[in-house]
């Protein structure tokens, strides 16, 4: 008899993000005892840069795509001008697309486009999914 599946958690934003800020608390601990680890502080500040521009590319690319939240919609979260928005978020489909080189995504579409053409099957249209 096998034991019964446990329900799949799901973590909240909120409490994602309150993770998170204990963890950068202690960081700052270990940071205070031993300044050589600064430099980690330094990593994940550019981590979560990153991370913030990918994201408002995604949420852009989305808004484009009729989703729940329009350009002005996500300006004013920001609290920033729409010219603003679409500098961050051309910065940010720049990280994606490098992100996307990084991980071979680009060349497996080629493949895969390649592929379908010599065996003269058309290409289907992919419902496009935030990556």
């Amino acid at each position: 008899m096998t034991a019964p599946r446990r329900a799949k958690r799901v973590t909240e934003p909120a409490e994602l993000a309150a993770n998170l800020a204990r963890f950068f608390n202690r960081l700052e601990d270990h940071a205070a005892d031993d300044p050589a680890n600064l430099v980690l502080i330094d990593e994940l500040t550019e981590t979560l840069r990153q991370a913030k521009l990918r994201a408002i590319a995604r949420a852009a690319s989305a808004a484009k795509e009729g989703g729940d939240y329009s350009i002005n919609h996500i300006a004013g979260i920001l609290g920033i001008r729409k010219q603003s928005l679409h500098e961050l978020m051309r910065k940010g489909q720049t990280l994606l697309e490098a992100q996307r080189t990084r991980l071979g995504v680009v060349v497996l579409r080629d493949r895969r486009r390649a592929r379908l053409a010599e065996a003269g099957v058309p290409e289907r249209a992919i419902e496009r999914r935030a990556v």
